[in-house]
């Protein structure tokens, strides 16, 4: 029986209580509750706080009415961080459970079927697991994220302001008007600030049986006798694994039924046609997988002012270099089908109104000189917090905009490639320290600035302010101004 084969067996029978459809995922996950729970008090309570802060003061009780806004801002701040920090440990709790769960079932295939990698990611996921939920526990013990509560809300009201600085000096005096829409769309003074984008989400695959050629050879074959592309078909399938930390985590699925590695060597010997030849779709990751990656996307993505609204979809590669992806050439895949983006030096109106419709791609694997987890092209230059790898200052531009990402384990390290990649689209660059989202391998780690991170916000990665201004910049500096003046959901 193959790995695969087995692996799916086991994972049907703990799969109702593991793996919620992908209907129904936003709405049961835990984290996303408790951040609605912010977003509420954000939208009802924060905001009017802020306006009565900012009101004139009231000299005759010297400033009596500022006093008591800045009392209520402490009592909203410390009740919010009580019902969020209970709701964020039941998640936690959740998210162990699940975690240990899926690692036992890792164990096992890895042990009936001698896959080691496969045992080896699933002793790590439960390991790494239960090691961050008690490093998650120190911080809110020790009331460190009480402090980070105070940090986070006084970082929300300077970037809105922040903000507003930016578009008046833009916009103010030549399009009032369009200045006033763009404070309303973006909720800088109504609640609910940040930036709304519906992004594009696709989780690719290949067909065994899709074909371009004229003698019906299917195009899977034909690519992988190419040697440009370089692949190994039972390497993708999820067989003949490399180390585990490298290894692809695909999803195949047979037409007819499971599909095992002697299939696979079958459709090779027979040139993908025959009656003997089982046809099946192999996808680049579970759903699963790339719903967890867009979740945290759209948890984090508040930290630097935008409100993300992912809509997936399932898209059929249509060449091979959009398999593999070379991140060193990866403008022509976004510019060639199916994903057809815009270059600026073709048509600029059109690369900047695609600036306002984000794109992702959940790919089998990048290869190349810049990484091995994503790739982001970006439309214009983007200015770092700190000198990036090679001591320069500047993110280059890449003409386009898009970003593609692939599975790879442990969840714990590398459920942020989606959020790190389209933070890269909208101009940031990587940075040091072990904690922030924008960090790489091959950094280093600021050591004072991760461990006050860490005391604040627990182990969860995140954006910084200095980071958010960063963004906004690129934002006002490259959009046009029809996209901040509409609210898109």
């Amino acid at each position: 029986m193959g790995v695969n084969v087995l692996h799916r067996r086991i994972q049907e029978r703990v799969a109702p209580f593991i793996h919620p459809s992908l209907e129904q995922r936003e709405a049961t996950m835990s984290h996303t509750v408790c951040q609605d729970i912010g977003n509420w008090v954000d939208q009802n309570i924060e905001q009017q706080v802020q306006q009565c802060y900012d009101q004139d003061c009231n000299w005759w009780c010297l400033c009596c009415n500022k006093w008591f806004c800045f009392l209520v801002w402490i009592v909203v701040v410390i009740v919010t961080w009580v019902v969020q920090t209970v709701c964020e440990i039941v998640a936690d709790v959740v998210d162990l459970v699940t975690i240990v769960i899926t690692g036992i079932v890792d164990v096992l295939v890895g042990l009936f079927t001698g896959d080691w990698t496969r045992l080896a990611a699933g002793l790590g996921e439960i390991v790494g697991g239960i090691i961050n939920f008690v490093a998650n526990l120190i911080p809110i013990a020790t009331g460190g994220t009480l402090v980070g509560a105070f940090e986070d809300s006084r970082n929300t009201w300077r970037l809105r302001t922040y903000v507003r600085g930016l578009l008046e000096d833009r916009y103010k005096r030549e399009d009032p008007a369009g200045f006033n829409r763009m404070v309303d769309a973006l909720g800088i003074d109504s609640g609910g600030f940040g930036l709304r984008l519906k992004v594009k989400a696709y989780r690719t695959y290949i067909r065994s049986d899709y074909s371009t050629q004229r003698d019906g050879t299917p195009d899977l074959i034909t690519w992988l006798k190419d040697p440009r592309f370089g692949l190994d078909l039972k390497s993708l399938a999820g067989f003949n694994p490399p180390a585990w930390w490298s290894r692809q985590w695909p999803e195949v699925v047979g037409d007819t039924g499971d599909i095992s590695e002697t299939d696979l060597d079958n459709y090779i010997a027979q040139g993908g046609r025959g009656p003997s030849v089982k046809k099946f779709t192999l996808y680049s990751m579970s759903s699963d997988a790339m719903m967890s990656r867009l979740d945290v996307a759209t948890r984090h993505a508040p930290e630097i002012g935008l409100i993300l609204q992912w809509s997936t979809e399932d898209l059929q590669v249509q060449s091979g270099d959009q398999i593999q992806i070379d991140s060193d050439h990866f403008p022509p895949v976004l510019a060639g089908k199916p994903f057809s983006r815009t270059k600026g030096t073709d048509d600029l109106a059109m690369a900047t109104e695609e600036l306002c419709k984000p794109m992702a791609i959940a790919a089998f694997a990048i290869v190349g000189n810049t990484g091995n987890n994503g790739i982001s092209a970006t439309l214009a230059q983007g200015n770092c917090l700190e000198p990036d790898e090679q001591g320069g200052t500047t993110l280059p531009p890449s003409d386009m905009t898009g970003c593609a990402f692939r599975h790879r384990k442990p969840d714990l390290a590398f459920q942020y490639v989606a959020i790190h990649e389209l933070g890269h689209t909208f101009g940031l660059c990587h940075v040091d320290g072990l904690l922030r989202i924008m960090f790489t391998a091959g950094r280093g780690i600021s050591t004072t600035d991760s461990w006050w991170q860490y005391w604040t916000t627990g182990t969860e990665a995140g954006f910084v302010y200095d980071e958010a201004m960063r963004v906004w910049d690129y934002i006002v500096r490259n959009f046009g101004s029809e996209c901040l003046q509409t609210r898109q959901f």
